[in-house]
């Protein structure tokens, strides 16, 4: 299709500048193949495809059960003139519990062998789930051009004199002497008549091993009982929402878990309930990254004072395996002080004199008549009224977010449309990317994440080409960024908006 060889041909703007060594076919160089693969050197040396290789690097040989250990995925591509991702990154193990790879990569110019060499790297984590031998593949599809060796040129024999084609036959002589008369015109010859070999384009299926992980169980030995599979080594904070309350009004404890580990791991019982506090389960979220602040782990609490005075939250504990020393360590909040105004109601007793309750028999528990006559009479306009606002703001929030959705699907529609008649294709594609997945999450009731080649494919079948398309297009200009004609942008433009409107 043409759009397909336009994207191939931006895409290789970038990798001429990455790897602007001859375009002939060549050994890969030592860099291309992965030293800590299991494989034998012999077929080591001999990598799949000598203008592509993968390699996968793990930060730790032996690690502990649970331990979140870095591993770097890295993409070479030497004498290309395009590439293109087909799909993700894969990490394939029985063993790998988790596994978070960033979406962007990172690309830069690597010396390999005394060439310059495109490298798209990938960076995460992965955590082991137990113990034994364990080993760990990666898969990456890729699509690249190249062009083939050309045909070597045949200098021009000198000695037959000139003729209509020598660039210096006007000359009607040697003006500059024999030896550099000649060099002159053979370098000139060989500028005007060097043949371009044919462009090849290739999908290749690139794989990569790791060396064969150790992973070492959990010691069993000192494990404490409050133990509950963190690995790591984390801090903790904890604080309060209000330091001044009423009895009976709610407070919210917030403790947050910061540090070296794998966050999922990570798991807090929280405050238990008490004759001083009525205590409600936690409720954990996770907190990207922020500039120099790492990612964190946050938990939150609902507390609910039952008497007044100067009350204290007791501290949080977090026992976790440190993986460095190879010691279990618990670490502590601080215990929290709160003023809480009024007294204890009266339905709600703080303490039980047990001698006493076992003295007195227990009251007569009421007839069930003189409970439904204290019950208050409530008729079914009361509530429909005191329902009504809150119904109405939630029907207001619905219709404030239905009209931002539609606010940004006409400024992305206004964008792609602007783009395409101005021939600028990156602000086209990243528009026609994003609107393509606002539209088809909302209507499949999917996030937008979901949205991806396969799962429009799978859904649409060739009604959705136009589509899958643009996000393999917007994909490959993160490699590099390049012109296109206005034409094909238009066109693409209109499909787009038409497989829109017909999906289902």
């Amino acid at each position: 299709m043409r759009l397909a060889k336009t994207v191939s041909a931006t895409i290789g703007v970038l990798a001429l500048m990455a790897a602007t060594g001859p375009a002939h076919a060549s050994a890969p160089p030592h860099g291309l193949v992965d030293p800590g693969s299991t494989v034998p050197q012999a077929a080591a040396q001999r990598p799949h495809h000598p203008r592509a290789s993968l390699r996968v690097d793990v930060g730790q040989a032996k690690p502990w059960v649970g331990q979140a250990i870095p591993v770097t995925v890295t993409a070479y591509f030497r004498g290309v003139e395009g590439v293109t991702l087909e799909g993700a990154v894969q990490l394939t193990s029985k063993g790998i519990m988790t596994s978070e790879l960033g979406r962007q990569p990172k690309q830069g110019t690597e010396i390999i062998d005394g060439e310059p060499t495109l490298a798209v790297k990938w960076s995460g984590t992965v955590t082991p789930s137990g113990p034994g031998p364990l080993d760990l593949s990666v898969d990456l599809p890729v699509r690249i051009q190249y062009r083939e060796a050309a045909p070597p040129v045949v200098a021009r024999d000198v000695s037959r004199g000139q003729d209509e084609d020598d660039p210096f036959a006007a000359f009607g002589g040697d003006p500059f002497g024999s030896a550099m008369f000649n060099q002159m015109r053979r370098q000139m010859e060989q500028m005007v008549e060097q043949p371009r070999g044919r462009v090849v384009e290739q999908t290749i299926a690139l794989k990569a091993s790791a060396r064969t992980l150790d992973v070492l169980d959990l010691p069993a030995a000192g494990q404490p009982v409050t133990f509950s599979g963190a690995v790591g080594r984390f801090d903790l904070k904890a604080s309060l929402s209000s330091a001044h309350v009423h009895v009976s009004d709610p407070v919210t404890l917030r403790v947050v878990v910061e540090g070296t580990g794998d966050l999922d791991r990570v798991d807090l019982p929280g405050v238990s309930s008490s004759d001083t506090w009525k205590a409600y389960p936690p409720k954990a979220t996770r907190e990207p990254a922020s500039g120099r602040r790492p990612e964190r782990k946050v938990f939150e609490q609902v507390l609910v004072p039952l008497r007044g005075g100067d009350v204290t939250v007791p501290a949080v504990s977090l026992t976790a395996f440190d993986p460095t020393s190879g010691h279990y360590v618990t670490r502590d909040t601080s215990p929290l002080q709160v003023s809480v105004e009024g007294t204890t109601p009266a339905h709600e007793p703080l303490e039980t004199n047990a001698a006493a309750a076992d003295a007195a028999p227990p009251p007569p528990a009421p007839p069930s008549v003189a409970i439904r006559a204290a019950l208050p009479t409530v008729s079914p306009w009361m509530v429909g009224i005191r329902v009504l606002p809150v119904l109405l703001l939630v029907f207001a929030a619905a219709v404030v977010r239905a009209l931002g959705k539609r606010r940004k699907e006409r400024t992305l529609r206004r964008t792609m449309t602007r783009a395409a008649s101005q021939g600028s294709a990156g602000p086209f594609f990243d528009s026609a990317h994003r609107l393509i997945e606002m539209r088809l999450a909302e209507r499949w009731a999917l996030s937008p994440e979901e949205i991806t080649a396969n799962s429009i494919r799978e859904r649409l079948g060739s009604k959705g080409d136009p589509l899958v398309e643009v996000i393999a297009a917007d994909e490959a200009l993160r490699f590099a960024r390049g012109g296109m004609e206005g034409a094909d942008l238009q066109s693409l433009c209109s499909s787009v908006q038409q497989s829109l409107r017909g999906a289902s």
